[in-house]
This record gives C-alpha cells, structure tokens and sequence, in this order.
C-alpha cells in the first residue's frame, strides 16, 4: 500500500478538488497521510494568485521532498498550469499536471510507481502533461466527493469551472479556462449523498460561481416554476426544497455578474445563509474601470443596501487589492470609506502582485512596496475596527451556530451571516456537526462569545 500525502494552497475549488483525488486514491487502496510524515507520493495542488502563492508552492515542493527525498513529488493546480516551464526546471519535481487533467493524476502516479518498481530506464526523469489555454474546455469529471476530510460538518460542492471576465489583474482565467458548468442532476447528486453522511452544510463554489449555467450551451430541464431563473436560482431551488436540516452558503459572488434583482430573487430561500462574500476589490470608480470590474462603487453599495434591507444582520465578506497600478491616496481614500459604508464582517486585504501575462502588468505608475505596506496596513487595522461594529451589532441577538469543533474548551462554529462563535464547553458535550441555539453576548477574540439558549440538534 502506497502513502500519499496532500498539501493544498488557494481557493476552495482547489479544496475540493484535492478531497476528489484523496478518495480517487483511497479507492485504489493508497493510505492518506499528513504531509508531516513520511509518505511515497507528495502531492502539492497550488495556487497562482499572486507572486507570493506561487513562492509558497515552490516552498513546500521543497519542504515536502525532504522529509522523503525518494517520493514521487506531483505538482498540479494553477501554478502548474501557467507556470509549468519554472516547475520543470526544479530538481524536485516529478510530476506536473495542468488543470482540467487532476482526474489523471492516479493513473499516471501508478504508472511512474510502477515503472520505478520494475527498474525501467527508459522512464522520463521528469512528466509533464499541461493543455494550452484554448483547450481547457469541458467540465472535467472527478466523480461524486462525499467526504470532506478537513471538516466535520460542512462540505462543499463544486458546481462551476472556469471564468470569463477577465480583470485587467487577474491571471485565473487563463489558468481555468472558459466558463463550464456541471450538469445540476450531478449537483443534487452529490448533495444528496452529503446530506445522508450527515454534513448540515452545503458550500456551493466554483471559480466563478455565479456564471454557472451562463454558457450558451449549457442546458437543464427547468421544473415548473423555474422559468426565467438562471443556472444558479435553479440550484439553489432544487436544494432548498430537498428535505433535512440543513443550510446553503455560497462561497462567493461577484458584482461582475450579479444585480440587485438577482440578489434579490435568490436571499429569499429559507436554506441559503445570511452571507454572502461578495468581492468589492476597491472602493475607487477610477480604479475599478481601470481593474476592468464592470460595476462602479454605487452599483456596490445598492447591494448592499438590498441586503442589509432584508436583514439589517446580514453577513457580507470581501476582498480588496490595495496598491494596483495608479491608485493616488484619493483612490485608497475611497477604498477605506468604501469599508465603513459596508460594515463588511470580514475583509481579505491583498497587496497588488503583478501577474505576467495579464493586462495591469504592463500598467505605468506602479507602487512601491513601501505604500502597499503602509496602506496595507491602514486597511486592515479599518477593517478590524469595522468587524467589530458588525459584531457588536449582533450582539444579544439569537441565532443558530453549527458546531464544526472545539478549541481550549469552547466549541466552536459559525451563524448563518458568517461570525465565528465560541460557545463555553469544557466538557465538550457539544458534538461536532450539530446546530446548537445561541445568544451572542460579548466580543472575543475574532468573534463572539456565546451562551446557549435553545435545543441541540
């Protein structure tokens, strides 16, 4: 029996999909191991969001191959994919495999195992299998995951592939590809599965999630009453209908996509948490053209509003880039009162990391690292200051948290609208992957502390 162990960097999509190959590997008899022990295979799924991701992939490639410098060490993932050619040319690496081929990657570990088994000379030093940009095209199947080995009550769901709004910043797109949807019976299929092993969430993700459905080619049966409801209403219907305790979350949308009656139309179902992690990226209309978002910060803050209409309490994550090419102090003026008029829970500050290959890298009026630091800074410590005023806003107010597990004798878990609860259990009577009624009652540390109200289940 072959250990293998996994080291995940990035987005959720690449979360799932590295749960995907653990049980495709489980499947053939391999045994997963922490990345901490000795193992036969590494495997490194990485990210290529920013310079600093793909310094963090060539890290633990490194890291990983010493603890066993024998093992087959596979790369795959976005790094992968634009970046082959700097994979290639370590001594460390194997294996590399591009995106829409991860489904692949047991055979071809199999088949290297094996080669090395037999002592075959004529096995390549190095493989490398990545498909050029025009050829990511199709939903690549990884089977049904039912198993989520890095929670214990919420799983997620992968629905959507791929993202065609090209940002001027962003070089993802040309890492995934066009926009492809999995068909929906496949969806509920899954769903359905997680639901009977008892997850109580459903993550819905993609890389652009709101585009599922959005390909002139892509079709689905609509059911009565489906009419005029685009690929992501008909998901979130047909799971809300479907029977159990249980919630929706989406794990992000973008302003590119959706409109005020969009949003509308969807934060009406009983299922679907109060929260939605929608990317704001800058506060500045000069910035947002220039970054190519398609949306001014109005057209934001008019979500927003919508939200908050619905439920004053509604949960709204972000993320924003400070320091992109040409933002005068004006522009991160805007940024930080974008900030206060959103109230957001929480926000993901990034620093400007230009990506070869994309529009904004070759920007003139770049900005130094020493600015980037200091409004980076600046935006977080407003952004810490405005989480709490959101927490403080909840305070007193009861809401139902899902236990996922237990930290220095609290059990933990998170609300519907996203805060992070601390429940005193120093008995843990409190199981992981049950609701639990509460009362918010103070802040502490980055969320608030609880007392239990109502029955468990």
């Amino acid at each position: 029996m072959i250990k293998i162990a996994f080291h995940t960097l990035g987005c959720k999509v690449n979360q799932y999909e590295s749960e995907a190959l653990m049980e495709a590997f489980a499947k053939r008899g391999a045994e997963i191991v922490p990345e901490t022990e000795i193992a036969d295979v590494y495997l490194v799924n990485t990210c290529s969001v920013t310079s600093i991701a793909d310094r963090k992939s060539r890290q633990f490639i490194r890291r990983m191959k010493k603890k066993n410098p024998h093992a087959l060490m596979v790369v795959t993932g976005c790094y992968a994919q634009v970046s082959s050619e700097e994979l290639e040319a370590m001594p460390d690496v194997d294996l590399i495999m591009g995106n829409n081929l991860k489904s692949e990657i047991p055979d071809r570990v199999c088949e290297l195992l094996q080669a090395r088994e037999n002592r075959e000379t004529a096995v390549p030093q190095k493989r490398k299998e990545v498909l050029a940009y025009r050829d990511l095209r199709g939903y690549e199947d990884m089977g049904i995951v039912t198993a989520s080995e890095s929670e214990m009550s919420r799983a997620y769901i992968k629905i959507q592939e791929g993202c065609n709004r090209f940002c001027s910043y962003c070089l993802i797109p040309y890492a995934r590809g066009v926009v492809r949807s999995r068909p929906l019976e496949e969806v509920l299929e899954e769903a359905k599965m997680l639901l009977n092993k008892g997850f109580r969430e459903l993550v819905l993700t993609g890389i652009n999630t709101a585009l599922y459905g959005t390909e002139p080619e892509f079709d689905f049966q609509r059911e009565p009453g489906e009419e005029g409801l685009n690929g992501l209403e008909a998901v979130i219907r047909r799971l809300d209908a479907m029977e159990g305790d249980f919630r929706i979350r989406l794990s992000s949308l973008e302003p590119t996509v959706v409109d005020i009656k969009h949003i509308e139309r969807i934060v009406q179902y009983d299922k679907l948490c109060h929260h939605l992690h929608l990317s704001l990226q800058s506060g500045s209309d000069a910035i947002l053209e220039s970054m190519n978002r398609h949306y001014n910060r109005e057209d934001y803050f008019k979500i927003v509003r919508s939200l908050r209409d619905f439920d004053p309490c509604f949960g709204i994550t972000t993320d924003i880039i400070v320091g992109f090419p040409g933002e005068t102090e004006a522009d991160f003026e805007d940024t930080l009162d974008a900030v206060r008029k959103s109230n957001f829970g929480k926000v993901h500050a990034f620093r400007y990391s230009a990506r070869k290959g994309t529009k904004a890298a070759g920007f003139k009026d770049m900005i130094s690292g020493r600015v980037k630091s200091r409004r980076a800074g600046a935006l977080e410590e407003q952004a810490d200051e405005i989480s709490k005023e959101f927490f403080r806003r909840n305070l007193n107010r009861e809401d139902r948290v899902l236990v996922e597990r237990h930290e220095n004798g609290m059990a933990t878990g998170y609300t519907g609208n996203y805060i992070k609860v601390y429940i005193p259990d120093e008995e843990e009577t409190l199981d992981a992957g049950g609701f639990v009624s509460v009362r918010l009652i103070e802040l502490y540390e980055d969320g608030c502390l609880a007392e239990i109200t109502g029955k468990r289940r």
